[in-house]
């Protein structure tokens, strides 16, 4: 069963705009300055808070058997994917802080007493802050399916965009004379397109094929039924992506008031 592909092939034009942007133009070109890095990035590490709990409320309804299983159980493996996500986005936010110090990058946005303005956060940073504080965690059959949806979109996006960069790198320069001073070029990049990072990715679309495939085996449901579902999350993450890059037309990026 190819679900999990299904759903990245269900809208290619809802896809490319979700992966495809003039500031991920601008970083493969060398162009995106320090303020539009800065704010991204800055959205970025809250995104990370509205993860955090996103995994959370999943693990919290994960079903696991009493009985020793001959195999692992899609709960089973959605737990290793989820704790393993933890941990890697623990080590995700101390990355954000020692490359933001290396390259002299804000990672605060505006705040007033402590806590971050709402009009300062990007369009996609709201909807990701209300996706992973509401995703479906109700139904009887796959419990789970719209929290795996979610974080397979998310995680998945993320990594076409930014190898779709990569790839878009001029070879042989040193990042020296990018406007960012090289951070995208040889730190941020390379961290958000890494081996582990693809088949951490991949991991999960194999988790959610194999755990459809078995709920659709034993007849709990069809798979047009999950499929639409799992749409249903998809196109909301597809439209949260497309937001979440900055407006390389305007100074979005301002200090922090307290």
């Amino acid at each position: 069963m190819i679900f999990a592909e299904d759903l990245v092939a269900s809208d290619p034009e809802g896809y490319r705009l979700a992966t495809q942007s003039p500031f991920l133009t601008a970083a493969a070109a060398g162009t995106c300055s320090k303020t539009h890095l800065s704010y991204w990035l800055s959205n970025d590490r809250l995104y990370i808070h509205s993860y955090i709990r996103g995994a959370g409320r999943l693990l919290s309804i994960l079903q696991f058997p009493e009985l020793v299983p001959d195999d692992l159980t899609t709960g089973d493996r959605l737990m290793i994917w989820l704790t393993n996500a933890l941990c890697n986005i623990s080590r995700e936010q101390n990355f954000f802080m020692t490359t933001a110090a290396k390259y002299i990058l804000e990672l605060d946005l505006p705040a007033k007493d402590g806590v971050v303005e709402p009009e300062a956060k990007l369009d996609g940073l709201h909807r990701f802050e209300k996706l992973f504080a509401s995703f479906e965690t109700g139904e009887e059959v796959v419990p789970w399916l719209e929290g795996a949806v979610l974080f397979y979109a998310t995680e998945k996006c993320y990594l076409d965009a930014w190898t779709g960069v990569k790839d878009a790198l001029e070879p042989g320069k040193d990042g020296s004379d990018d406007a960012d001073g090289g951070a995208l070029r040889n730190a941020f990049i390379p961290n958000w397109t890494n081996d582990d990072f693809v088949q951490f990715v991949n991991a999960l679309g194999v988790t959610i094929n194999i755990g459809v495939r078995e709920a659709v085996d034993a007849g709990k449901a069809s798979e047009e039924e999950l499929k639409k579902r799992a749409l249903a999350v998809w196109n909301q993450v597809l439209l949260a992506e497309r937001e979440f890059w900055p407006d390389m037309t305007k100074e979005n990026f301002g200090k922090t008031k307290s």
